[in-house]
């Protein structure tokens, strides 16, 4: 890709370290595609301070402590929302009327989704729908892995705020 000492230097990182991290994400959520993400995200947080990354220095403690913040603050994330969903009354309910609701809630989020910024609903349908990771979704759309982060990020706040604002959460 390019001869940038930053970029070479990353790529050695990557390849040293990528099973290491990806076994301690495993062993911390027990869940594989979570453990993928989780080490994506360990990586893009490597590559956005690798200013701080001296040749030859030992980084899998960093790599140690991004991994545990990612999980702890995604662990947060799910128990807020967990509790969120607690709130919503259950009350007697068939499976035609589930389904119909499911059916409604999707129609919602295909909404949603429509009127996102065009990148950004690219780059939401590429990871959901064709699960691709943040590194392929960048090298099909030619941009950084970070960029999908951030646009990931920002389409699943958008949909949050969008959905929660329908259903008067």
């Amino acid at each position: 890709m390019s001869d940038n000492p930053s970029r070479i230097l990353f790529d050695q990182l990557f390849e040293d370290n990528r099973e290491k991290v990806y076994r301690f994400a495993f062993k911390l959520t027990e869940d594989r595609l979570r453990a993928q993400e989780i080490t994506q995200q360990c990586f893009i947080k490597l590559w956005e301070n690798m200013y701080k990354v001296q040749p030859g220095q030992d980084i899998f403690p960093l790599l140690f402590v991004y991994v545990k913040h990612i999980v702890i603050d995604e662990t947060r994330k799910l128990y807020r929302e967990k509790k969120s969903l607690e709130k919503i009354p259950a009350g007697p309910q068939s499976s035609t009327d589930n389904s119909l609701l499911h059916k409604e809630f999707r129609q919602h989020i295909q909404k949603v989704i429509e009127k996102m910024p065009e990148q950004r609903r690219n780059i939401y349908l590429l990871s959901r729908d064709k699960g691709k990771s943040y590194k392929e979704i960048a090298d099909q759309l030619s941009i950084s892995p970070s960029t999908v982060r951030n646009h990931l990020n920002l389409a699943l706040q958008y949909i949050r705020r969008e959905m929660m604002a329908h259903y008067d959460m």
